[in-house]
């Protein structure tokens, strides 16, 4: 009787939906491709069933704001249960959350019956829970960072397990806490972006003005709120426009809504983007003063790749893709009020030299060309660490 079995069984965790969607989606396309079957296991708004195509899907409530030890134990349970189902020969398990419970899951099931055979986590960024809080050294949440510390000493541990990180900042964090080391973790700059999708423009703009753009998620973690002081500010200066993209996230206690923004006269506000490279050939800047800890931000990847001048703060994940001076600038502040100046008097110093901004975007570019930031070279590198070969 002929085995049906495909060649390789996936299960990827990832605590939002959109996110996967946004960051993950094409590696899952492109292991399809090799012949796997894929299975994702996805927490935040239910995924529509037209953009589940040639892949399985499951949702499962995962709290993001908060530590509920009641449901992050149902996302344990889940977990097993899935990998028990479908006997998958590899996880890769997305942030935090699914790299603590579900990665536990996994290392039980293997000692159960021998499924997974590697595990693969993604820390996209250290998070709110383990980010500096107020720009200081103290860590939010003490008790859970402590837990979630020793949980990923033990996973690490495992001959079987293999992190990845998108800074070196972050892989030195779990090195200082004994999670990560040379053998057990890799580098890999982002989710990566097409550039074919994502590049210059080669048309005359219909604007002489020079255009800013903010687009992430809207949340002030994200510096949306430093953004917005710095637009009102040199609203009144006629060479300049603000733009505001990104995804509603009204659940997120740190959101921005939506209508406030709309009624912002100093910014154009668009909301969800669905075509981001077109929007990006259309501007000069983009600004992000971000506090959050996330990895390296796509929007500055994306920025690079269409040849567009960066402005961001000094979170090492924006260090990672903005050569301060050369590609753009980058910016510190103690208080929100002084990165908001600085931001300013960074993008008035753009608008009074325009060469200067001209000689960044070209730098930008020749450095996202140089730099493994495409989505094939990133897809590569995660297809391999699970096991899979073209």
């Amino acid at each position: 009787m002929k085995d049906n079995r495909p060649e390789c069984r996936v299960l990827v965790v990832c605590n939002d939906a959109e996110y996967f969607l946004r960051h993950r989606l094409a590696v899952v396309t492109h292991l399809i491709s090799l012949g796997a079957e894929v299975t994702v296991l996805a927490g935040g708004k239910r995924i529509p069933a037209a953009l589940v195509t040639g892949w399985n899907y499951i949702h499962v409530h995962i709290e993001r704001f908060a530590f509920s030890l009641i449901r992050d134990m149902a996302l344990m349970v889940r977990t097993s249960r899935t990998i028990w189902t479908l006997r998958p020969d590899a996880v890769h398990l997305i942030t935090l959350k699914p790299a603590i419970f579900s990665g536990l899951a996994s290392v039980a099931s293997r000692f159960v019956h021998g499924s997974p055979r590697r595990i693969l986590i993604t820390l996209p960024g250290l998070g709110r829970m383990l980010s500096r809080s107020n720009r200081t050294d103290e860590r939010r949440y003490p008790i859970a960072s402590a837990l979630t510390r020793a949980a990923l000493r033990f996973l690490g541990r495992r001959d079987y397990v293999h992190f990845t990180f998108e800074s070196a900042h972050d892989r030195d964090f779990w090195a200082k806490h004994r999670v990560a080391t040379d053998q057990n973790s890799s580098i890999i700059g982002g989710a990566g972006v097409d550039p074919k999708l994502f590049y210059p423009s080669t048309s005359a703009r219909q604007t002489s003005k020079t255009r800013v753009l903010f687009a992430s998620r809207l949340i002030r973690a994200k510096g949306l709120d430093v953004f917005l002081s710095m637009a009102h500010a040199l609203a009144k200066r006629p060479d300049v426009e603000f733009l505001v993209a990104g995804i509603p996230d009204n659940h997120d206690p740190d959101a921005i809504r939506p209508d406030y923004l709309q009624q912002l006269e100093e910014i154009h506000f668009f909301g969800e983007i669905k075509d981001m490279p077109r929007l990006l050939r259309e501007c000069d800047i983009v600004c992000l003063p971000t506090r959050y800890g996330e990895g390296i931000p796509r929007i500055l990847i994306e920025a690079a790749a269409t040849g567009l001048a960066s402005i961001a703060s000094g979170h090492e994940g924006c260090r990672e893709i903005i050569v301060n001076g050369v590609t753009g600038q980058i910016i510190t502040g103690v208080s929100d009020s002084e990165m908001s100046q600085k931001m300013s008097a960074a993008t008035i110093g753009y608008l009074e030299n325009p060469d200067l901004l001209k000689r960044h975007k070209q730098a930008a570019h020749q450095l996202f060309l140089s730099r493994n930031f495409s989505d094939s070279v990133v897809i590569t590198q995660l297809t391999e660490l699970l096991g899979i070969h073209s």
